[in-house]
């Protein structure tokens, strides 16, 4: 037994009244029965809101920010400036939101003119219109290949022009390092062998000062030891000396053995070293010739022994002075040529870096004409294909599924307007409330970020803050509108607010994540106290004329969401949808139903 009883309930939605049928089925069948009741899907207006509880308060000073980042376009206030409510403050450069609305309300109203274009059916008038929209599609999309062609060619012509003046600049600055190249680069090679000279001075002096103090070699001065060490502290500070030395003398040898005569910046740096090696290897001479003097003739330390061994002591000094005038006039030299280049090549050097930086700049403009060019060609080619489609669809005639997907055309352009909107509102600041500005953290042609408090200003009106939960703040934007009751007041006595601002922070209570929003009233009234509690509805999204059913007719598996409907034969199936705003009552279905379908929306 299959039984169909029809009845009627009526919702208030805003100012009207919203007739929806409720069809109550009753299946049976081996004496049980099966209740279901059904929704059609139909076109309604829906409201998305958060609700929250939040206190009246007198905090004067308001932070603002934009929404998204960008550079500014203009202020047009300045720090002691009084604004009145909904007074633009500052925007941001938003040529290309402003074309992307435009784009998106041309999508819309195109959306919009195929669809009453298929519903008139396919009449004479309607196949010329589809074909004069053809016609132009097919113009536009060959202006566009040919401003692609000349955007091309002038892009091309202005990159070879830049390479021209940089390709004299690089044969100016190397010309010029030819004239004055070849000095630094002997001037360095001399530097380069004079350290290295140094090095095996260096290490013949270390080798005559180990044959008298025994540190590497530890049996070199075993027949005269025992007169070293009876010059109590000064033996031991000169073994120290020596042991210092030669690891700096490993240093600069390590450090030279990694270069090149070529490598400039570090040869400065090693003839630096290099001097102080000498000076510390002078010191340790100098030492070691005083502990030869201060020492006793016993053991192996005779009047002969000392003299000579102070003759080569005194042979290595004047090898290590003679090597330091070598190291001073070569690192002389070197400050000569590279003053001499820098004077010479700076001019030269700084017009090749400007001819690099134009010819980049020339080529990242080329880049970006270029792309927009084949931007504008794809797009167009894409409006050329779809004129060509609606043609050939009006000329078939309308079809139910064709009607489908011209509605969820429309529905998507709709969407795409909204999104364009609201992202062209996100760069521009308003004044929330009537105040004085007293703080302007930027200036024209800056970047500014979204979390950057643009500016500050001051007002005697109360705001309203409250929390609202990580779940939730992803709907809430600057500029909702909120709809509240107090409780120091009647329940039907209702109050209009307006986002202001959003904590970009979040603020822990209890363990659970929120965000602080703050809100203000719309229209004064002085009744309102601060402390008072609000009970606030943030109205998140308005959509007008969507596809909707009611919220429990859908479900949820995983990742699948679907509906439930019934066959002719009262059977059960699954219809898989795309939902998108989510009422209090109903959801928005982007795709998977059609107006007048029926979903169950109770089985008992």
């Amino acid at each position: 037994m299959f039984k169909l009883i029809k009845r009627r309930k009526y919702w208030f939605l805003g100012g009207g009244v919203l007739l929806v049928i409720i069809l109550t089925k009753f299946i049976s069948g081996n004496g049980e029965g099966v209740v279901y009741e059904f929704a059609e899907a139909s076109y309604l207006d829906i409201v998305q809101e958060v609700s929250v509880t939040g206190t009246v308060e007198a905090d004067s000073k308001i932070d603002l920010r934009f929404q998204r980042a960008g550079k500014i376009n203009s202020i047009p206030v300045k720090v002691g400036d009084f604004v009145s409510k909904g007074d633009m403050l500052a925007s941001l450069n938003a040529t290309s939101l402003a074309i992307q609305l435009d784009s998106a309300r041309a999508n819309l109203a195109l959306a919009r003119a195929n669809y009453d274009q298929a519903v008139a059916g396919s009449t004479d008038q309607a196949v010329l219109i589809a074909g004069a929209a053809l016609d132009k599609a097919q113009a536009d999309y060959n202006q566009a290949v040919i401003s692609l062609s000349s955007t091309t060619v002038l892009a091309e012509g202005a990159v070879y022009a830049a390479e021209l003046d940089y390709r004299t600049a690089l044969t100016n600055y190397e010309n010029a390092v030819a004239t004055y190249g070849e000095e630094v680069i002997h001037t360095y090679e001399d530097a380069y062998n004079v350290i290295d000279d140094i090095l095996g001075e260096v290490d013949d002096s270390l080798r005559d000062i180990d044959n008298i103090l025994g540190v590497d070699n530890e049996t070199a001065n075993d027949d005269f030891e025992l007169s070293l060490e009876a010059t109590s502290n000064q033996y031991t500070d000169a073994r120290n000396l020596y042991s210092d030395v030669s690891d700096d003398f490993f240093v600069v040898f390590d450090a030279l053995s990694e270069i090149s005569a070529s490598d400039y910046d570090e040869i400065d740096e090693i003839l630096v070293s290099a001097d102080d090696l000498l000076s510390d290897m002078g010191d340790l001479l100098d030492d070691v010739d005083d502990l030869l003097v201060d020492c006793p003739v016993i053991g192996g330390m005779s009047i002969t022994v000392k003299d000579s061994k102070r003759s080569i002591i005194a042979t290595e000094i004047d090898n290590i002075n003679t090597i330091s005038t070598s190291l001073d006039n070569a690192a002389q030299d070197v400050e000569s040529a590279g003053t001499d280049k820098d004077a010479n090549l700076k001019s030269k050097e700084d017009a090749l870096n400007e001819a690099n930086q134009a010819l980049a700049q020339a080529g990242a403009q080329a880049d970006s004409d270029i792309s927009t060019a084949e931007v504008n060609v794809a797009i167009y080619s894409a409006l050329l294909a779809q004129a060509d489609a609606s043609l050939a669809e009006v000329e078939a005639g309308p079809r139910d599924v064709d009607l489908a997907s011209l509605e969820a055309a429309i529905a998507a352009a709709n969407a795409s307007v909204a999104l364009a909107q609201y992202n062209l509102s996100e760069a521009y600041i308003y004044a929330p409330v009537s105040g004085v500005i007293t703080e302007v953290n930027f200036d024209v042609s800056e970047n500014v970020n979204a979390n950057d408090d643009f500016l500050v200003m001051v007002s005697q009106e109360y705001q309203i803050t409250a929390n609202v939960s990580e779940t939730d703040i992803s709907k809430v934007q600057v500029g909702d509108k909120v709809m509240m009751t107090l409780d120091a007041f009647s329940y039907d006595k209702e109050f209009e607010a307006e986002i202001i601002e959003i904590d970009p922070a979040e603020t822990v209570l209890q363990g659970v994540i929120y965000y602080q929003i703050t809100a203000a009233f719309t229209a004064e009234d002085t009744d309102i106290k601060p402390g008072m509690t609000a009970n606030m509805d943030i109205v998140t999204a308005e959509l007008e004329g969507v596809l909707a059913v009611p919220v429990r007719a859908v479900k949820y598996d995983g990742l699948r969401t679907y509906v439930l409907q019934v066959d002719a034969l009262g059977q059960t199936y699954e219809t898989d949808i795309e939902t998108g705003v989510r009422g209090d009552q109903y959801v928005e279905i982007l795709s998977g139903l059609f107006e007048g379908e029926e979903v169950v929306t109770y089985v008992r």
